[in-house]
């Protein structure tokens, strides 16, 4: 009789691990970063003049990301999105020179999620965002096709304020 048990308990326990990996892989994330610009590299440029993101744990997994900055003319940038680890596409608002209107997350470890952007349901851009392990760098490396059609690939480097 002991063995069904044992059975049982560890299709729970393997049921749960991927759940708390999805739920663990953001927690390094939460909080405000800021662009390193001379640590990042863009191409096609220029970069933006400034960005900062914020990550916040909405409760029941879900987590919101908004960033603001000043791209490369001058003008204002925004984006907020919020969403799950669960692959699914959800919807980001934009204002400024980003064309994104979908984003899906996959959280691969407790320091890496991977992600797809899209434009009126096309792939425009992929990619991962990892985390240090001290928890204060973050870089988001994005590769993909700009609204120009010219190829892209972008390393992100984000610092922990």
């Amino acid at each position: 009789m002991r063995h069904p048990f044992r059975l049982l308990a560890l299709a729970l326990a393997l049921a749960v691990v991927p759940g708390l990996a999805q739920t663990t892989t953001d927690k390094a994330y939460f909080g405000t970063w800021t662009l390193n610009v001379e640590k990042s590299t863009y191409s096609p440029g220029p970069p933006p003049k400034s960005s900062t993101r914020t990550h916040e744990d909405r409760g029941n997994g879900l987590i919101r990301v908004t960033t603001q900055g000043v791209n490369a003319q001058g003008n204002p940038t925004f984006s907020q999105y919020t969403y799950r680890l669960d692959g699914k596409d959800y919807s980001v608002v934009v204002k400024g020179s980003e064309s994104v209107s979908a984003v899906a997350l996959k959280g691969v470890d407790a320091f890496t999620a991977t992600f797809t952007s899209k434009q009126d349901g096309k792939v425009t851009s992929t990619g991962s965002r990892t985390v240090s392990k001290d928890g204060r760098t973050m870089t988001i490396t994005t590769k993909g096709t700009t609204p120009q059609g010219q190829p892209m690939h972008n390393v992100a480097a984000w610092e922990k304020r």
